[in-house]
């Protein structure tokens, strides 16, 4: 067992100590969390999900599957195993079935690990699944070690007659997960993201479909199936960067055949396969949900909050780099961070964060013509750099610590040779945050061509969560090059920072950002993002005189709160702000106040997706049901009063107190829809409202 550690390295809220196996049948964290292997029956649960298993020697073929909040079972119709390594079916030998108890760490809740294992000719397969608390999902993880013989099958697209399935011999690869769903009317929903929002604008598709008797090869990150008739929903997530950016990617994500359901291309190519080392696949997930749309997004959210549990005072954060107004690394000195750390506590922000620039090394994106450093850094590179900090930062904190503010820097891993200087990078941010209490880390220029350089990169953020106890986080960069998307696991150790706009260019939109983080929110937890609001007073020649959409046609504060469901990011000089800007200076105080209990509710968007012209915004739903938050958004148009679907239970009376923003108090009953009538004056304006629910009407306001 003494490769354990490896597989956990890319697995999401591993302990800080890790708890022997046990060769034990069956183990139990709580009552409910089981996982057990009697009379060739594997079986794991918990009080919302329960999956059974033929045994097989360790080869698992799906025998059920119970959603156990309803007591609805779906009684799996195959009878080939689950996993299919590289394509080839194998007969198992060996199997192993052990069990760990994982304790509750600062990323995670306590779960159970149950490790499920057995060998085929040269090759050892691991599985190791997790089972949380009151989670209606497990998720899986194989791992290879050992060699097997290459497939030699060709793709062929010749089709048959249609009174023959036809069965186009695409090789399947690694299949990761396997569901003969009982035979049914099906419908589907995939979701696929895009990421490198460099290139990239429209972060989220959906394609809906019925599943048919001929082949469909889908490209997705989450597929969500419903049993039409009884409206019981199972859906499958891989875990793993989007699309391309797949290590040894098929070309496709999921097959759809007949009532199968395959998810397929682990990220592990045979000839990486090595006898001494292990090898992770890409996870999977399987998720059950009652009927209805907020019921497969509850249940969504509810597994992936178990991968990261929100802690505000190290994950919230209204987080100020200047890199917003492009003049990169120009004027980056001790003089002109204390000017803008001064500027950045007038207007009310907790972290000023120095990007690129502050350290002697400079990367290729440096304004001065000696900046060439990008793949390769030396370990003298991280140094501050001599000349603009002749004190080192030193002068920077303690000012810092003199507003209540934090120091965030930016960080460049040694990429080449797969990550190999993990060790080195991961002591030097260790290092930062011992000497100077740094704990917010931008980790920028991340190209991830291999497992191997994944694997590096988790050990490296590994290091650094248990060397300071779980109290770095992580902005982790997606807006360009081979990065990690939006669900694979190591996003566990911090937030994700979206995108790069800029006024310079004339590419940001508030619009824009604000439909991004709509469209995301919906299945990736919107306090773990990092949104940007730009100076809007900046480049008003870059956009045409009637754009109606332009930064400047918007307030400040109208800017603001589009960020304000998920990590708000001031992406600008604040020194540059005009005068009138520190009129949102109270705003922010008082969203200060509101973000800790905004943050610790599920968040999702509502109303129309938003495009300039609609009526959109969030719901933040507090873990007791019964009240939380509505920000609401009137974009520009021409309707003061309009009507939008929520996430509140029909059938209830509402009471909304405006917290922010230039609505009026108001009582609502709420729709069959789970609509209600909303007002705001003006096109451009927002409103977060505080909501409390009553079963019936009430005087909410005497």
């Amino acid at each position: 067992m003494k490769n354990l550690g490896k597989i956990g390295l890319l697995l999401i809220g591993l302990g800080l100590s890790f708890p022997p196996l046990s060769s034990a049948a069956s183990a139990k964290l709580a009552p409910s969390v089981t996982a057990e292997l009697k009379a060739g029956i594997v079986t794991l649960s918990n009080d919302r999900i329960q999956r059974r298993f033929m045994w097989n020697d360790g080869n698992l073929k799906s025998l059920d599957l119970t959603n156990m909040t309803t007591g609805h079972r779906w009684v799996l119709a195959g009878d080939m195993p689950d996993i299919m390594p590289f394509g080839v079916q194998l007969t198992a030998r060996d199997g192993k079935f052990q069990t760990r108890e994982i304790p509750k760490s600062p990323l995670a809740p306590a779960h159970l690990e149950v490790e499920i294992s057995f060998k085929v000719d040269r090759l050892e397969v691991r599985r190791l699944c997790r089972i949380f608390e009151n989670i209606p999902a497990i998720n899986c993880q194989l791992a290879y070690r050992g060699t097997i013989a290459p497939q030699n099958e060709k793709a062929t697209l010749s089709r048959q007659m249609i009174e023959k399935k036809s069965r186009a011999t695409i090789p399947e690869g690694d299949i990761l997960e396997h569901l003969a769903l009982p035979k049914g009317h099906w419908s589907f929903a995939a979701v696929q993201f895009s990421a490198v929002t460099d290139y990239n604008d429209w972060l989220v598709n959906e394609q809906e479909g019925e599943i048919y008797r001929q082949d469909q090869y889908v490209q997705a990150n989450i597929m969500r199936f419903e049993e039409r008739i009884k409206g019981e929903q199972i859906l499958m997530v891989k875990e793993a960067p989007i699309g391309a950016d797949q290590i040894s990617w098929p070309g496709h994500d999921f097959i759809l055949r007949d009532e199968s359901v395959r998810v397929v291309g682990g990220g592990v190519d045979p000839l990486m396969l090595d006898p001494e080392i292990w090898r992770e696949a890409y996870g999977t997930a399987i998720v059950v949900a009652q009927a209805g749309r907020y019921e497969a997004l509850k249940s969504l959210r509810q597994y992936r909050e178990s991968l990261r549990t929100y802690h505000h005072d190290r994950d919230g954060m209204i987080l100020m780099n200047t890199w917003g107004d492009r003049s990169r690394d120009h004027s980056m000195s001790e003089a002109f961070a204390l000017k803008e750390l001064s500027a950045a506590h007038v207007l009310g922000l907790s972290h000023f964060q120095l990007d690129d620039g502050w350290q002697q090394g400079l990367s290729k994106n440096s304004s001065k013509k000696e900046g060439k450093m990008w793949e390769s850094w030396t370990t003298e590179a991280w140094d501050t750099h001599p000349t603009r900090f002749p004190n080192g930062l030193g002068p920077i904190i303690e000012q810092a610590k003199k507003y209540h503010m934090e120091i965030g820097l930016w960080f460049n891993p040694t990429s080449e040779n797969d990550y190999a200087q993990w060790q080195r990078d991961g002591q030097i941010l260790v290092d930062l945050y011992h000497k100077y209490g740094v704990r917010i880390f931008k980790i920028d220029g991340l190209e991830i061509g291999s497992r191997r350089a994944e694997g590096n990169l988790g050990k490296m953020f590994r290091k650094v969560y248990d060397a300071t106890k779980g109290r770095v986080v992580f902005n982790v960069d997606v807006t360009a090059g081979r990065r990690l998307g939006y669900l694979h696991p190591l996003n566990s150790y911090g937030n994700i920072f979206i995108e790069n706009r800029y006024t310079d260019w004339g590419n940001y939109y508030p619009y824009r950002t604000l439909r991004n983080l709509w469209a995301l929110s919906a299945y990736v937890p919107a306090q773990f993002l990092q949104v940007e609001f730009l100076n809007i007073w900046r480049n008003k020649d870059k956009y045409p005189l009637d754009d109606p959409y332009a930064p400047s046609k918007v307030s400040f504060e109208y800017a603001f709160a589009t960020t304000m469901m998920a990590q708000p990011l001031a992406w600008f000089e604040a020194s540059n702000l005009p005068a009138e800007a520190l009129e949102i200076a109270d705003v922010i105080k008082r969203y200060r106040q509101l973000a800790p209990k905004i943050h610790q509710g599920r968040i999702y968007p509502i109303g129309a997706r938003p495009d300039g012209s609609s009526w959109t915004g969030f719901q933040s739903i507090a873990s007791e049901g019964d009240h939380g938050y509505l920000l609401v958004f009137r974009e520009k148009n021409d309707q003061p009063e309009a009507s939008i679907t929520t996430f509140l239970p029909k059938n209830h009376y509402a009471c909304f107190t405006p917290e922010l923003g230039s609505g009026a108090a108001f009582e609502a009953w709420v729709g069959p829809q789970s609509q209600i009538q909303l007002k705001q004056s003006a096109a451009h304006s927002y409103t977060l409202y505080r909501y409390k629910l009553h079963p019936k009407k009430q005087n909410c306001f005497t």
